[in-house]
């Protein structure tokens, strides 16, 4: 027994009593599997079994910088500094100045985080003397990208920040260092971006995410660079850049467990894409996660609130908009355009353009001005502040021009549209809002979207087209309505007033929407003549089938046609026979075109164009979900098809632009 006990007793160090009184004991046992936790990423349970070391009067700094790793990866601010400048004091004790330096930096990085700016540059100071005259080696790289992220945001300090990361890159380069080599990369693409050499600054950011996608980079690293990429894109308001990339940015973080942070930042950006989608419940409940999990960051968590607060001004709810905003500045955020916004809503425009106006006033930086500039335009000219919208317009459209974003090109746009609008030049107003109404549709930004057709009808009224007016903004006010967006609803409702209530009634239709797949290669492959042939042949033989089944062509596009059928049994009859049709001739002849088709049945405003609505949208999402040769049909769809139809199980697809999932099922056909 005495020697069972003595050896069990050796492999524990007491610590001293923690804040709580408890004496806090930490087993090698213990300290092993923390250190191994940390080799396959396990985060959460690193964090459990190494946290006890901040109360070890004895622990050795190798261990203490495990520790700062695992509690900044769970979130742990606090204690990843904590161990962080115990770290640093034991290396410098043990004169291992280059140690001491490499943990300076996480330290100093844990306090920029926190926009801690002046005690983190006093750590970049004091890593910067610890590698005075010491050899080339990472942790001189990774100062000097410290050193970049702290220059002023203005072209001047991006200039030097890009100098820096070139420097970076070299020196990852040099000693063999991948990790560095494409953070060294990746920030001469950002920065050269920032300074408008748009079409270099992509590529170079996009030669780094290959070395991401390629799994070549550790998981720090990997989430810089995703992270930051996901900044840039957005801030340019290249959205569905940005959507791609924030969607796998969240697969690896749900991949890596609880990521530093790494989650939450992501969430407040899906949030935003979430948002301009008008998946607005999906977005609140990503940014309310997104809060809980930065509550250690309070500068990304006040971006958190902001992103709430902008949710909550598109349903209407306007105190908890402002609560929301009011806890984003709490936290050192000027909820901006936000707070301006909701003191529209709220009818005082004189404080809603001061604000927006002193916003401008004090901010230099070329993105973050677009940022605003919408909103003040509309601030703008309902305070009769023509000219300076004028000005604001050609601002916005100049910043799209230099980061090459289509979508502040259509901001731009929809501010020259209302502009002639309020100067009473209805014709001018038309084409430019027409454009916009076009473009966002089209990239599935709902609420954006429905705004400006309002704009389009009300134009449309003024210039004596009443029934296409009103098309417009009924289809506006049944967006509203799937949306919620109350008091959207609520200036809806007084321009129908003016438009003399002349509403145009949705009617019931089943749409089809066909498409050649990988089109596109196939005419690589068999050339322009044959094509042309293939094409002539594909198009009579499609109408044929459309004209016997009581199709109405809407649309054809390419390879593609638009249809729209009385009655969802004609639809799917046509939809099983032109599939027939295309395989009995392959069979015959050795060859036709494979070919996708999605069937929806939705209420639709008919215009002098065609068919419009969001039911328009959900078929077109269905099509494109479909696979060759295959016929792809909403469940609703198939439920009132009646007999004589069989389907396969139904499944779920994700629509662009759709805030909830589509239930499809398959159409089964035979020869």
């Amino acid at each position: 027994m005495p020697g069972w006990y003595g050896a069990t007793i050796a492999r524990f160090r007491v610590s001293r009593p923690t804040s709580l009184g408890r004496i806090v004991i930490l087993s090698e046992l213990d300290l092993t599997r923390g250190i191994d936790a940390m080799v396959i990423h396990d985060w959460g349970l690193a964090y459990e079994l190494l946290q006890p070391l901040l109360a070890e009067d004895d622990a050795r700094p190798e261990h203490l910088e495990s520790l700062v790793d695992a509690a900044w990866w769970v979130g742990r601010i606090d204690d990843s500094i904590a161990a962080g400048e115990r770290a640093v004091a034991l290396y410098s004790a043990l004169d291992r100045k280059t140690d001491a330096a490499r943990v300076a930096i996480r330290v100093a990085e844990s306090y920029g985080q926190r926009l801690q700016s002046s005690t983190a540059s006093g750590w970049i100071r004091r890593a910067a003397r610890l590698l005075e005259g010491a050899e080339i080696t990472a942790e001189l790289g990774h100062l000097r990208r410290l050193e970049a992220m702290f220059t002023p945001e203005t072209n001047d300090g991006h200039r030097q920040a890009l100098e820096l990361a070139i420097e970076v890159q070299a020196i990852g380069a040099r000693i063999g260092d991948r990790d560095l080599e494409m953070l060294g990369l990746h920030d001469r693409g950002r920065y050269s971006v920032y300074l408008g050499d748009f079409d270099a600054g992509m590529a170079m950011m996009e030669d780094a995410l290959v070395s991401v996608l390629a799994g070549e980079l550790g998981p720090r690293t990997t989430g810089r660079i995703m992270c930051n990429m996901i900044e840039v894109t957005a801030s340019m308001a290249d959205y569905r850049r940005a959507s791609e990339w924030s969607d796998q940015a969240m697969r690896w973080c749900d991949s890596m467990g609880n990521a530093g942070g790494f989650p939450g930042t992501c969430r407040i950006r899906r949030s935003e894409f979430m948002r301009l989608r008008g998946a607005w419940s999906a977005a609140e409940t990503e940014a309310r996660r997104a809060a809980d999990e930065l509550v250690d960051l309070g500068p990304y968590q006040a971006q958190a609130f902001n992103e709430l607060g902008m949710i909550r001004l598109n349903t209407g709810d306007l105190d908890g908009a402002e609560d929301a905003f009011r806890q984003a500045h709490s936290l050192g955020l000027v909820p901006l355009p936000g707070l301006a916004l909701l003191t529209l809503a709220r009818g005082d425009i004189t404080d809603g353009w001061a604000m927006i106006e002193s916003a401008l006033t004090s901010t230099v930086d070329y993105l973050a001005r677009a940022k605003l500039i919408p909103a003040a335009i509309e601030i703008a000219l309902i305070v009769d502040l023509v000219d300076q919208a004028t000005r604001l317009a050609g601002e916005l459209a100049d910043i799209a021009e230099r980061y090459q974003s289509e979508l502040l090109a259509v901001f731009a746009k929809q501010g020259e549209g209302r502009i002639a609008a309020r100067e009473g030049r209805y014709a001018d107003a038309m084409v430019p809002l027409r454009d916009v109404v076009e473009k966002l549709v089209s990239w599935g930004m709902p609420y954006e979207a429905a705004r400006a057709r309002w704009d389009l009808g009300v134009v449309l009224i003024e210039l004596g087209s009443r029934t296409l007016g009103s098309l417009e903004i009924n289809a506006a006010k049944a967006e509203f309505e799937r949306l919620g967006a109350s008091a959207e609803l609520e200036r809806i409702s007084r321009v129908l007033d003016v438009a003399n209530d002349q509403e145009v009634r949705p009617s019931l239709v089943t749409m089809m929407f066909t498409d050649i797949v990988d089109s596109t290669k196939l005419v690589g492959l068999i050339g322009d003549g044959p094509w042309a042939d293939l094409m002539s042949w594909h198009d009579r033989t499609i109408r044929a089938l459309l004209e016997s089944h009581h199709g109405t062509e809407i649309d054809h596009a390419g390879d593609g046609f638009f249809v729209s059928f009385p009655s969802a049994q004609e639809a799917l009859e046509c939809a099983a026979e032109i599939q027939v049709v295309l395989r009995r001739h392959r069979k015959a002849s050795g060859f036709s075109p494979r070919v996708r088709i999605g069937v929806h049945a939705g209420e639709v405003l008919r215009s002098t164009g065609g068919l419009v609505g969001h039911e328009v949208h959900v078929a077109a999402r269905i099509s494109a979900a479909s696979r060759g040769d295959e016929v792809l049909v909403s469940s609703a769809t198939a439920e009132v098809a009646g007999t004589g139809f069989s389907f396969g199980e139904e499944w779920e697809t994700e629509g662009k632009g759709m805030s909830d999932a589509l239930l499809v099922r398959a159409l089964v056909w035979e020869v």
